[in-house]
């Protein structure tokens, strides 16, 4: 064999046999396998026979043009799909979000369905970062979700490809390579008469609801995913076996939060605290209640730049305006570090003064003062240079 076509990888009897044609000529190299699933590309290369698992036909017609390709090209490296299989980014996510074990699968779950919507078709290998920054930009473009949200699909998308690199099936993340979106932190909160405007556009269940995100600052997944089981009524306390910092928290309750858990009668009837109207053995769905009770409050009641989570600011806003430290509202709200609960520092005008007071050289000076005055009842005033500092 010459050096040109050891190099192209092909002589006259592969051409011949290169691939295996079903019969006339439709679909060559594309087939299905008795008692395998899926569709399979068959390549005989060299004298040796050589199989590729698809899901669909369709990925089986583009992965058999695609390693047609490489063969001509003398870039068919078989080895390479030893051990995996392509598969479509709608596949993967499936299987992602299936043994997902996160507390936010709802999230996951609704993420995955629109990048499915978007991208599902592409086998995982063709999902380029050129197609991720024209998404981006037409998210951004819709005005339908916020630069947070879209960061938050973005994010999903990374780990799912994170995991197809470690099992194998991806050399590179195309999502390394975008550029996220700058998000603008706000600690938008409710007021008291937003609060009770709230109030007069829900009926009393649903305030109950409302009401429990405020006193206690729970995220919505671990407010509505609840069990009564978790719930200590003589200590006054809730237990989160799994919050966001992957580690169990426990929240007090106040007493308005301890009235409004006794007033509930799902104890006798569901294993939940909020557990769906239409089945009590299910939970009530967060965002339905969300997209069904407490948005509609909201446009009602004529406030805007509000959402769920605006409850959990209000909860600590509210706390540090009546003058609760800092750290005990980190505690009571699970965050992780102090400088997620530093936000809301502001709200309380005296707290940072009354801070930096403490230590002042002002008591240096007044001690100062006294001390000069004691030992020379004639002396009037004190220099700086006199009360040990020098003020510049």
């Amino acid at each position: 064999m010459s050096g040109h076509r050891h190099g192209t990888g092909r002589d006259n009897s592969t051409e011949r046999n290169l691939i295996m044609a079903r019969k006339g000529g439709v679909d060559r190299g594309i087939t299905q396998r008795a008692s395998r699933d899926g569709w399979w590309v068959r390549l005989y290369v060299h004298g040796r026979e050589r199989w590729h698992k698809c899901d669909t036909k369709s990925q089986a017609r583009a992965l058999y043009g695609r390693l047609k390709a490489e063969i001509r090209e003398g870039t068919y490296f078989p080895e390479r799909f030893t051990h995996k299989q392509d598969i479509t980014l709608r596949a993967w996510i499936q299987r992602y979000v299936e043994s997902s074990t996160t507390r936010n699968l709802d999230n996951e779950q609704r993420y995955g369905r629109r990048w499915q919507f978007y991208l599902g078709k592409r086998l995982l290998h063709d999902v380029t970062t050129e197609d991720l920054r024209r998404l981006q930009a037409k998210m951004k473009a819709k005005g339908k979700w916020s630069d947070a949200t879209i960061n938050r699909h973005f994010s999903f998308l990374r780990r799912v490809l994170m995991v197809a690199i470690k099992d194998g099936k991806l050399t590179r993340n195309p999502v390394s390579a975008i550029r996220f979106l700058p998000e603008e932190h706000r600690t938008r909160f409710l007021t008291d008469q937003e609060l009770m405007q709230v109030r007069q556009h829900v009926g009393a269940p649903y305030w109950q609801v409302i009401a429990f995100a405020v006193e206690t600052g729970m995220r919505r997944a671990e407010q509505f995913g609840l069990r009564w089981n978790q719930v200590n009524l003589e200590a006054g306390l809730l237990t989160i076996p799994l919050s966001k910092s992957g580690k169990s928290r426990h929240v007090p309750l106040s007493d308005t939060a301890l009235q409004i858990v006794r007033s509930l009668d799902s104890f006798t009837s569901s294993p939940w605290v909020f557990p769906s109207p239409k089945n009590p053995l299910r939970p009530w769905n967060a965002q339905s209640f969300v997209n069904h009770v407490f948005t509609p409050a909201l446009a009602n009641a004529g406030i805007h730049g509000a959402c769920w989570h605006t409850l959990r600011h209000t909860a600590a806003s509210r706390r540090v305006m009546a003058g609760v430290d800092l750290v005990s509202v980190q505690k009571i709200l699970g965050h992780l570090d102090i400088q997620t609960t530093l936000r809301y520092a502001h709200l309380s005008p005296g707290h940072l003064r009354e801070a930096v007071n403490r230590g002042s050289l002002t008591e240096t000076v007044t001690q100062t003062v006294t001390t000069v005055n004691h030992a020379d009842p004639t002396s009037s005033e004190v220099s700086p240079q006199r009360s040990g500092f020098v003020g510049k």
